[in-house]
């Protein structure tokens, strides 16, 4: 079974409160935990310096799914949603959902 790995990679903005931000992301992080994501967070440290990459990595495709669908429908994650994007302390860059491919 093929693992999936979704990533969204984003900038804090000019003046951004880096402790703000990143509380943030930790609680966005215990909200896709909580419905079966393993989460990590990135800084970018070559290339487009600066830029930061939440990653959710699933068992497979249809771990992705029943984790998603459930984490959109979830209040919380919902609440979540309109202060991050409230709060003007990152930008989206780019987001990626890979498939693993066996070798």
């Amino acid at each position: 079974m093929a693992q999936m790995i979704s990533q969204v990679v984003f900038k804090p903005n000019p003046g951004a409160d880096m402790t703000k931000l990143m509380a943030l992301v930790a609680e966005s992080a215990a909200l896709w935990r909580k419905h079966g994501a393993e989460v990590s967070i990135w800084a970018v440290s070559a290339g487009e310096v600066g830029n930061m990459v939440f990653s959710a990595r699933y068992e497979s495709f249809e771990a992705y799914g029943k984790c998603t669908d459930a984490l959109y429908a979830d209040p919380a994650f919902q609440e979540w949603q309109v202060r991050g994007t409230a709060s003007g302390l990152s930008s989206w860059v780019r987001s990626n959902l890979a498939r693993q491919l066996p070798i």
